[in-house]
């Protein structure tokens, strides 16, 4: 989703120390989206309406937020960090809208979404506290107002030539509702153990292997990815996952894509087949549920990976005198025969930079054989700051 491509330093908090003396930064946000589907979810419910017309209020969703982050370094090696993230519907409630982006009960909200400690030393930096992370299965997701965070203990290590080592263990995460100050921090069982290494050691290739444990559970996952750069500006990228329990409900995913980048034009083709067998899936362990596969939908997340989907994605971005259009089509058909399982999506989109703001525009139509059909309409309008 949001064309964005994945971080392949994975798990390293974008709250991660700079050296130096303190900073202050964030960012303030309106967003707005608009349906004409029968059946829509959004924060606070799922909607089902005869009137459910483009720009009626009973099919809208609206947001406002600011968030604003906080890095001061206190000692060689050791910074502190602090972010709060607050919500309003300014009153949009009565009058355009109907839902939010995120659950926050319609009422004004402040919580704290990042607060750790980064200390560094040698090639080894620890993360410990509430902080984004950026690993295939748990990761902070960008496309929503408010971003959720996890409390994790992480650290990396980069004494090997060219790779990068990860061990975190993930004990809470948000992406529900946002409830107070703790930000609706929920536990994750007895917590995930999740043990990455991502390497450019083959040359022109980043290779990826991570492992996930979920304590005092059976759930076990593995995640391996390579991309590689086979020619100027052409790119090919593999994926494949497996999750792993006792009782034999094992699941796997095989994903691939051929990009090319150059000359200001991006082109991608994706393919992904799930095993028709086990309930795995292959989402974020902590958030508002996409995932990492290549072929992940813009705005319908979920069906990729659903046991017995096939996917296929293609996409097209460029730059038009400073305006970043972006076009995507997902369609997943499903081996299982379950209708509700099959969807296709086309996704257009238009971003810019109006002043201080950064403005995009998305378009989306969705067909499948559920009432989310429809048309759906976003603004999303984002001002950063720092100080």
């Amino acid at each position: 989703m949001k064309f964005t491509k994945l971080s392949l330093i994975a798990a390293l908090a974008v709250t991660s120390a700079v050296a130096g003396e303190s900073t202050i930064s964030g960012d303030a946000k309106v967003f707005y989206g608009t349906t004409d589907a029968k059946e829509w979810a959004g924060a606070l419910a799922t909607h089902t309406s005869d009137d459910h017309s483009l720009f009626n209020k009973t099919s809208s969703y609206g947001n406002a937020a600011v968030s604003l982050d906080y890095s001061r370094d206190i000692a060689d090696g050791i910074t502190l960090n602090a972010g709060m993230t607050g919500v309003s519907t300014l009153g949009l409630e009565s009058t355009l809208v109907s839902d939010t982006w995120v659950n926050h009960s319609l009422k004004d909200r402040v919580w704290l979404d990042v607060a750790n400690v980064t200390a560094k030393l040698g090639k080894t930096t620890a993360v410990l506290g509430r902080q984004k992370l950026d690993t295939p299965l748990a990761f902070t997701e960008t496309w929503n107002i408010a971003e959720n965070t996890f409390d994790a203990f992480t650290f990396v290590n980069n004494d090997v030539a060219d790779t990068t080592l990860v061990g975190s263990l993930v004990t809470r995460a948000n992406g529900g509702e946002f409830e107070n100050l703790n930000a609706g921090m929920g536990d994750l069982g007895e917590g995930i153990y999740a043990f990455g290494a991502v390497t450019k050691l083959i040359p022109n290739t980043t290779a990826q292997l991570w492992y996930y444990d979920f304590a005092g559970s059976d759930n076990k996952k593995l995640w391996l990815q390579a991309d590689s750069e086979v020619a100027s500006g052409i790119t090919v990228g593999l994926q494949y996952a497996q999750g792993m329990v006792d009782e034999g409900d094992d699941s796997s995913i095989v994903a691939g894509k051929l990009g090319y980048d150059a000359n200001g034009m991006g082109l991608y083709a994706a393919y992904s087949k799930a095993d028709d067998k086990g309930t795995l899936g292959f989402a974020n362990y902590g958030g508002y549920g996409g995932s990492k596969l290549y072929t992940e939908a813009w705005w319908n997340f979920g069906f990729v990976s659903k046991p017995g989907a096939q996917t296929i994605a293609v996409g097209a971005s460029t730059d038009v005198s400073g305006l970043a259009l972006t076009a995507q089509y997902t369609g997943v058909t499903n081996e299982s025969d379950a209708a509700a399982d099959e969807m296709d999506e086309i996704t257009l989109t238009a971003s810019t930079k109006v002043g201080p703001v950064d403005a995009t525009l998305a378009l989306i139509n969705t067909s499948s054989d559920t009432d989310i059909d429809g048309n759906t309409v976003q603004a999303y309008l984002t001002v950063p700051f720092s100080l």
